[in-house]
């Protein structure tokens, strides 16, 4: 199913995990919804700003995946919402796009995670939507834990 012009639906669902442990990552009709507001939000507008692919490293877990990599299942990735995904622009800084999209876009959550300066490509960002009720919180996250990102 194609989300947008871009992304699909299969490239925000996929795990290895999943399919190395035979768990349905299916998501149901309104994490389908959440998902694809995600990607017209916040990836397809950062595709085109970019010009350049997004590398998706996890988007939408069920809860058999969440319990199987050891996730929370109130994660942004599961459960109700499947409306957040980890990411990362191969060739582009981490913490730049992160702050691209943290003074541009609306966004629910972001967290610039395990970036190190010194190493551009360092780290992911993950980043969630959700229509009409966006926090804008802005975080940072290393092995210490999460951080305000102001």
């Amino acid at each position: 199913m194609k989300l947008s012009q871009n992304f699909t639906l299969k490239e925000m669902t996929q795990s290895q995990t999943a399919l190395r442990n035979h768990i349905d990552n299916s998501p149901n009709d309104l994490q389908i919804q959440n998902i694809e507001e995600l990607v017209n939000n916040v990836l397809q507008p950062l595709r085109d700003y970019y010009q350049s692919p997004i590398k998706i490293t996890s988007g939408y877990r069920s809860a058999a995946l969440c319990e199987k990599i050891g996730s929370s299942s109130n994660s942004q990735h599961c459960a109700n919402n499947g409306a957040a995904c980890d990411f990362e622009i191969p060739n582009y800084d981490n913490k730049e796009v992160a702050s691209h999209i943290k003074n541009n876009f609306e966004f629910d959550q972001l967290i610039l995670e395990y970036y190190d300066n010194s190493d551009i490509n360092s780290g992911w960002i993950h980043c969630s939507f959700k229509s009409g009720a966006n926090r804008k919180e802005s975080l940072t996250k290393d092995k210490t834990g999460y951080k305000k990102w102001s």
